[in-house]
């Protein structure tokens, strides 16, 4: 019930969540009494981070090429405009 109160989630709902994040090996869970506590598991963590960032890196350098090709084209389309007046 403590993992749910700050969230508009039912506790089914972040059990479920916690679930997926075990099999995925993002956390690991223990056992004290009644109590499940979780540990985040930096490892992995660390490695989907770097996968991110590869991606991150291409979709960042693509969008500046798609930047600087708008630009290209505003720039162009400004100098046929003001040529036509």
């Amino acid at each position: 019930m403590e993992l749910a109160r700050p969230f508009a989630m039912s506790q089914p709902a972040i059990s479920k969540h916690l679930k997926v994040l075990e099999r995925a090996g993002l956390i690991s869970r223990g056992r004290d009494a009644q109590r499940r506590p979780c540990r985040i598991e930096a490892k992995p963590l660390a490695e989907a981070d770097e996968w991110l960032e590869r991606y991150r890196q291409i979709w960042e350098g693509s969008f500046q090429r798609l930047d600087a090709l708008l630009d290209e084209l505003k720039a162009e389309e400004d100098k046929r405009g003001h040529t036509n007046r």
